[in-house]
């Protein structure tokens, strides 16, 4: 029958509309593994994380020597006369030149400065470990936006099928209607009303059309590639109902990338109140050196010169007053070590009720999906039902329309509650620091 023949056309369109055969196939998994490499704003974060990491080194927090070189050279002409007690004549040079070679090489170290050395290597490491959490975190944001992204283009795509779907059924309700014009047994203001409706379904499709172009350019944007790089998503949208809870806890604590700042934050706080009550103490460095220096002159009681000193020794700085600043700084450092305690505490609060929040939502979409499916098998059949007793006469066009759009309302409920569980799910994951 005419309506069976819709309904096998009907699932045609849906296939071939979501899998676009033209169009190279571009998994999930693909995707982020490209957002990963390609994102500009990913990779700029993850270069402020790698000047973080070159920053927390031996050498930069003071625990290394010092060992510098140093050289010059420097030379004069003069005209000189010179009188001596010994010798009545006077003694006079023109063009008398002089030249010096100075070199020497110094070597100092810190020895001890309160443990303050150790105590800024071990801030280094925790900031470090900071901005490395802080790029986890914007890392897995991008990457979880960019799933979301990934299955809200499927569900436009599935859309988009039960669009081109509607305007097949409304295309055959337009032929019924002709044919039952023509055979006298309907008005043609039944004909008008099924050709307005059917421009309209066409004229939504079309609408849909261009919200799909404008959601694949912002995702390749997204993947930090071209705009108009063509591809093809999957054409199901499959959720995982096998999380709990209890397991999602865990991961939070164990991985979550904003936890993991807000510890290394006060971790930092903590190695810098040892920083800086290090500085109550005494400084010794140890110094050593050598130089060397070349001395040639045509003029004067010395005609050459030349020296090797070596030098060595210890040096002891103690500030004995600094107007109270130390003070100051070591009272503030306490207060910022308080601050990243509240923010731990914060951190941790926030984390909890958002996926208290999510997996409720979650639980919540998995039964809508399930009661949407439901939804979705009757529509059909009464689409079914009314198509045959609409080419019969039994009932009017306006009954078919709603019939009709019960079904679409049905069949993009369904794909909305699919799509909302899928992107609860990747929230959930996000927060485990699965990304």
């Amino acid at each position: 029958m005419r309506w069976r023949t819709v309904a096998a056309a009907w699932v045609a369109v849906w296939g071939s509309l979501s899998l676009a055969k033209a169009q190279p196939l571009l998994t999930l998994d693909e995707a982020l593994s490209i957002a990963r490499q390609a994102n500009p704003a990913l990779q700029r974060v993850w270069l402020v994380a790698e000047q973080a990491e070159n920053n927390a080194a031996p050498g930069a927090a003071g625990l290394l020597p010092q060992l510098s070189l140093s050289m010059g050279w420097n030379g004069s002409v003069a005209n000189t006369r010179q009188q001596f007690l010994t010798n009545p004549e006077p003694v006079i040079r023109k063009g008398a030149q002089t030249r010096q070679l100075n070199s020497g090489v110094q070597f100092r170290w810190t020895v001890f400065d309160g443990l303050g050395q150790w105590a800024r290597y071990e801030r280094l490491l925790a900031t470090s470990e900071q901005v490395a959490s802080a790029a986890k975190e914007t890392q897995a944001t991008l990457l979880a936006d960019v799933a979301v992204a990934y299955y809200n283009l499927v569900r436009l795509e599935q859309q988009r099928a039960v669009l081109e779907a509607t305007v097949a059924i409304s295309e055959e309700r337009l032929r019924i209607a002709e044919m039952r014009y023509s055979l006298g047994a309907a008005s043609r203001l039944e004909v008008s009303r099924a050709q307005v409706d059917l421009n309209a379904d066409r004229a939504a499709l079309l609408r849909h059309e261009v919200l799909l172009a404008q959601q694949r350019a912002a995702f390749n944007e997204m993947l930090g590639r071209d705009p108009e790089t063509p591809f093809r998503t999957i054409d199901t949208i499959v959720v995982d109902e096998t999380l709990t809870l209890e397991a999602l806890q865990e991961a939070v604590r164990r991985q979550n990338p904003s936890l993991q700042r807000a510890q290394a934050a006060l971790t930092v706080a903590a190695h810098t109140q040892r920083e800086l009550a290090a500085q109550r103490w005494p400084q010794v460095d140890l110094v050593a050196g050598y130089g060397y220096t070349n001395l040639n002159s045509e003029s004067g009681f010395m005609q050459q010169s030349r020296t090797h000193n070596f030098n060595y020794g210890f040096s002891l700085t103690f500030n004995l007053f600094d107007g109270f600043n130390r003070k100051r700084q070591i009272e503030n450092a306490r207060l910022s070590y308080q601050a990243a305690q509240l923010q731990m505490q914060e951190t941790t609060q926030a984390l909890q009720t958002a996926l208290t929040q999510q997996y409720a939502a979650y639980r919540h979409y998995l039964a809508l999906v399930q009661l949407e499916q439901e939804n979705l098998e009757a529509a059909r059949l009464n689409v079914e039902v009314a198509l045959e007793q609409f080419r019969l006469g039994t009932i009017t066009s306006v009954e078919l329309r709603e019939v009709q759009q019960a079904l679409l309302q049905a069949e993009e409920r369904l794909v909305s509650a699919r799509y909302e569980a899928k992107a609860a799910e990747i929230r959930l994951r996000q927060l485990a620091g699965a990304f």
